[in-house]
Parts: structure tokens; C-alpha cells; sequence
């Protein structure tokens, strides 16, 4: 064995940090984009979405390539795709510049996830690979935290530019640490099979009833992580009628929570739940639906502890499912096969990302945000049937295994 399973989270945790720095900032940098480059609210919200359809366009393939090159390359490739896209779009100051190579890097952001998650099925087993997945799942709002403290503060002196040259060395630097540290087993190289068989191979897992059911639970749950990200400090300057200051710093307790909640989750799934990861996502469901009622039920004068309450609810529950989410797509796929199965449930969920700030944006704009938190509400109830439904398909599937 190459090293100790947890060199090897910690590795590949690193590059998910330094990967994520900027993709999960950019919401701090807003300012700075409109003021440098005098952009309206739609050309704002697009460079977040720019970057989510890079990843949309090209996670299938890169679940793919990680199941043919392994976590090793793809940690170091993709990475210094992201970290060049990042530096050449800090060398002009100009809008559609800026837009062509954030497209980029979300291309390279779409192996993130993928690559690692093999080294997270090879090194840990069942009993404990939840609490592992969402160790490593971390890195995203760890990620967050840092990015909004840092970049925003480098962007006040060297402007937008200063802060993607910044998120660009850290992501290079993050990528190189973990790939140039990590000694690959043999095992998980990569398959020699040829592209063409591997694209079978991936057709036939995403037709597998468990994935399905996976995939449709987790767009639900998608939905509600980036209302959190997107209008959740929005909702409490508007309705709640919060200083910015206060609704920051609730929004920054929620990132936090988030981080809890990620390694939780996945204890809970390993230890709880006897190692099932969509019987904790019903639960999910279930709190998210009620925490997003509270929300649209905010008003003045709402005490500022009570937000917190639900700032850390909605940051744990809300944010802090994903890692069940991929560790259940990658032992769908197997070690052989788990780039696959992650390239076709996250192509998915990435798409409900990508569409969530105009979905939620539209019914805010027409009904009222209160009212925008009510339909959230409802889609995250009906996100307990799939996976219930998951649920069970696994314990029949057990019950037939079994059989002698």
C-alpha cells in the first residue's frame, strides 16, 4: 500500500480546496466584476453560470477519462487547466475575455469530483467510506471561507484581477501538491480498455435503476444548496431586514455548518444507517422542506439568533448532503467504474445547479422571495420519494445476493 488512507484523503481534500477557491468565491468578488467592468445584475449572475456549464458540458467526460488515466493525472491536468484559465483571464480587462476562460476552467472543474473518488472507494471501506467522502467533500466550503476572506481582500488592492492571478496559483498549487505526493496503487491507473468500450460501460450504469433514483434526489437537493448560495443573504436584507454586515456574517455561519454537516452526514450514513446513503438523503429532504418554510416566513423584527438557528440548519442540512451523494454514485460504479457513474449523476446535478438561480430568480421576482422559499419547500419534499424508492431497490437487491 502506497501510504495511510488518511495521507490519502488529505491529499486529495488539498486539491479539492485549492480546485474550489474560486468557483465558490465568486459570489465575494461580485463587486469588484460589476465595478471594474460596469455590469449589470443579468451579466453578474452569468459569471457563476458560465462556469457551471463548463462543468455541465464536460463532467460525463470527465468521470470517463478518470476510469481510463486515473486520479493521479486527472488531479494534475485538470488542475493546471483551471489554474491557466484563471491566470489568462486576469490579463484583460474585458467581459466576454472573462466569460470565454471562466467557461474553461469550469471544464477543468468538472474532474474534481471524479478524480479522487476511485483512491476513496480503493482506500476505505464501506463501514467508513461516508465519513471519508464527506472529509473530502469539505474542500468545497472550507474552500468558501477562505476564498470570501482572502480574494475579496486582494481584489480591494489589485482589483478582480489580482484575486483570479491569486485563485489561479492556489489552484495550480493545490492540483501539484496532491498528484506529485500521491503514490498511485497499481490497481487504480486507470483501465486500458478503449474509449469506445468505456463509453458502453458508462451507457449501461446510467440506465441502473439505483442511479436514477440517485440522480433525481440529489437535483432536488441541488436546488435548495444553491437558493442557499445564491439568495439566502438576499432574503434576510430584503425580509428579514438585516444590515448587509449581519446577513453576511449569517450566510459565512451557514458555510461552517456546512463543513459540519458534510462530515456528519457521512458518519451518520456509515453508522446510523448501516452504510445506506439514500435513506439519509430522505431525511435531508425532509428537514431542508421545513427549514425553507421558516425561511419564507422571516420578518421584522426577527431576532438575529433565531436566523442563526436557521442559518446553521440550512448550512448543515442543505449544504452538507453532498458527499453522500457521491459516494453513493461511485459505489454504484464500483472501483472500476466510479468515474462513470460520478460523470453521469453529477451531469445532472450539475444542470438542476445551473438552472437554479433563474428558476428561483423568476418566482422571486414574480411572487415574492417569501414565496420562492415555499415552492422550494415543496420540490424538497417530493425529493423523499426517489429516495425511498432507492432505498428500497437496494435492500431487494441485497435480498436476491444473498440467496443461495
Amino acid at each position: 500500500m502506497p501510504e495511510s488512507r488518511y495521507e490519502v484523503l488529505a491529499l486529495f481534500t488539498t486539491a479539492m480546496v485549492g480546485a474550489s477557491i474560486f468557483i465558490v468565491s465568486t459570489g465575494a468578488l461580485a463587486p469588484y466584476f460589476r465595478s471594474a467592468l460596469h455590469l449589470g445584475q443579468t451579466q453578474l449572475g452569468l459569471v457563476l453560470s458560465i462556469q457551471l456549464l463548463g462543468s455541465v458540458a464536460m463532467t460525463s467526460v470527465a468521470g470517463l477519462l478518470t476510469d481510463r488515466y486515473g486520479d493521479k493525472a486527472i488531479v494534475f491536468w485538470s488542475g493546471t487547466l483551471m489554474g491557466v484559465s484563471l491566470f489568462a483571464a486576469s490579463l484583460v480587462a474585458n467581459y466576454i475575455w472573462l466569460m470565454l476562460w471562466l467557461f474553461v476552467y469550469g471544464i477543468g472543474y468538472a474532474a474534481v469530483t471524479p478524480a479522487g473518488s476511485h483512491a476513496v472507494i480503493f482506500f476505505f471501506d464501506k463501514a467508513h467510506r461516508g465519513f471519508a467522502m464527506g472529509v473530502r467533500q469539505c474542500g468545497v466550503p472550507i474552500a468558501g471561507l477562505l476564498g470570501s476572506i482572502a480574494l475579496p481582500a486582494v481584489a480591494a488592492h489589485f482589483q478582480y484581477r489580482g484575486a483570479l492571478a491569486t485563485a489561479g496559483a492556489v489552484t495550480i498549487l493545490g492540483a501539484w501538491t496532491a498528484s506529485s505526493l500521491y503514490r498511485e496503487p497499481r490497481e487504480l491507473q486507470g483501465e486500458r480498455a478503449s474509449m469506445r468500450a468505456m463509453f458502453a460501460g458508462m451507457l449501461q450504469i446510467a440506465r441502473e435503476t439505483r442511479l436514477i433514483l440517485l440522480t433525481i434526489t440529489s437535483m432536488v437537493l441541488i436546488y435548495g444548496q444553491f437558493a442557499l448560495i445564491g439568495f439566502f443573504t438576499l432574503t434576510l436584507v430584503r425580509q428579514a431586514g438585516y444590515a448587509l454586515p449581519l446577513a453576511v456574517g449569517l450566510f459565512s455561519l451557514s458555510q461552517a455548518a456546512a463543513i459540519a454537516g458534510r462530515v456528519s452526514w457521512g458518519w451518520i450514513s456509515d453508522h446510523v444507517f448501516g452504510g445506506s446513503r439514500t435513506l439519509p438523503l430522505a431525511l435531508v429532504c425532509g428537514v431542508v422542506a421545513f427549514i425553507a418554510l421558516a425561511i419564507s416566513d422571516l420578518r421584522p423584527p426577527t431576532p438575529p439568533a433565531e436566523a442563526a438557528l436557521l442559518a446553521v440548519a440550512l448550512g448543515f442540512c442543505g449544504e452538507g448532503w453532498f458527499g453522500l451523494a457521491v459516494i453513493g454514485f461511485a459505489e454504484i460504479g464500483g472501483e472500476e467504474h466510479s468515474g462513470s457513474a460520478l460523470g453521469v449523476g453529477l451531469t445532472w446535478s450539475l444542470f438542476a445547479a445551473m438552472l437554479t438561480p433563474a428558476l428561483f430568480g423568476a418566482v422571486a421576482q414574480s411572487h415574492g422571495i417569501a414565496v420562492a422559499w415555499r415552492y422550494l419547500a415543496a420540490v424538497e419534499a417530493i425529493g423523499i420519494v426517489p429516495a425511498v424508492l432507492g432505498a428500497s431497490v437496494i435492500v431487494r437487491r441485497l435480498g436476491r445476493d444473498r440467496l443461495p
